[in-house]
């Protein structure tokens, strides 16, 4: 891994980093597991995601990674071979992979996160649930597919401990993130991100009642076991909505979930199940809905929740939400 001025892969399915890691530069920082000074800390990147309807892959490679420090200029990390995640489905629930390992850098607040993506096949794609593999670009890297300067950017802000460690997990919430424009051969890849210290997280999981899932309002698919989700709303009775993004993959109004999670047939336990994780210690509104083939990203639509239940996350510790007929 290389380590350079900006402008010059444990948990469960974690996606394999080279062994040998190279390291240069003089800025800012001590690079690859050096030992860190009151003035630095060991940073490391996890990537997860929440799903998304009618596919089933999507492939992603990851080039470089930048960090910009809030004083200072910002930084790439860039790895002997890319970061090729094969399934970013795969890495539901509590399931991550890492992108960037411990990793000496400056203490203290930065502003962002780059991930620098290789666009179309055979390094970003998507697999349709028809079988065909379609192009996986960055908006705008659509018109110029050899362009690898397109990315995807986290503007929320995150701290490193100086002298301590702080491990990050990214959620790239499919649901809000991967779109087909109409009338196009390719998926788009929205910047729809979110950052968790995975000190102050903990996880929700839970059971749904089968009959439930079969209420004259649904408009799901069991044959294919798709349409059940359960949506994730900050604070407690809070007010549903659906998902709803602009093009940049940011909220519209005030009602959008903070992360999905779809609810499958488990077959050796004949159980529907879901499971969220990386989620920051507070309380929640816990929504079900049947209707989920139905939310659009970039339309609102009124969709229907069976249930809600309000949950209390505490950090490092699962709360179980099971849903009852």
């Amino acid at each position: 891994m290389k380590l350079l001025p900006l402008n010059h892969s444990s948990r469960p399915l974690r996606a394999h980093l080279p062994a040998a890691l190279a390291c240069a530069g003089s800025i800012l920082l001590a690079a690859c597991g050096g030992s860190n000074s009151p003035s630095t800390g060991i940073a490391s990147v996890d990537i997860t995601d929440a799903p998304a309807d009618d596919v089933t892959q999507v492939h992603l490679t990851v080039h470089r990674i930048s960090l910009k420090p809030q004083s200072g200029p910002a930084f790439d990390y860039i790895p002997d071979e890319p970061i090729v995640i094969e399934n970013l489905l795969e890495l539901q629930g509590t399931n991550a992979a890492p992108l960037l390992p411990d990793t000496e850098v400056r203490a203290g607040q930065y502003n962002w996160i780059r991930l620098y993506v290789s666009g179309g096949f055979p390094d970003s794609y998507v697999v349709t649930d028809e079988g065909g593999s379609v192009d996986l670009f960055i908006p705008g890297q659509q018109s110029m597919p050899s362009d690898d300067n397109r990315f995807l950017q986290l503007v929320s802000g995150f701290v490193v401990p100086a002298g301590g460690n702080a491990d990050f997990t990214l959620d790239v919430d499919l649901r809000r993130a991967l779109t087909k424009p109409n009338g196009s051969e390719h998926y788009l890849l929205r910047p729809a991100l979110r950052i968790t210290d995975n000190t102050e997280t903990g996880s929700l999981s839970g059971s749904v009642d089968a009959a439930l899932l079969a209420d004259a309002s649904c408009s799901n698919d069991l044959a294919s076991d798709s349409g059940n989700a359960v949506y994730l709303f900050s604070n407690s009775d809070a007010v549903t909505g659906d998902v709803h993004v602009d093009e940049n993959g940011m909220p519209i109004g005030d009602t959008n979930p903070l992360t999905t999670a779809n609810v499958t047939l488990d077959t050796d336990s004949g159980q529907y199940l879901y499971s969220i994780g990386f989620v920051p210690a507070g309380d929640y509104t816990v929504a079900l809905t049947c209707q989920s083939l139905d939310d659009m990203p970039d339309q609102d639509d009124d969709i229907a929740f069976l249930q809600t239940q309000n949950a209390a996350v505490m950090a490092e510790q699962n709360t179980e939400v099971n849903f009852n007929q």
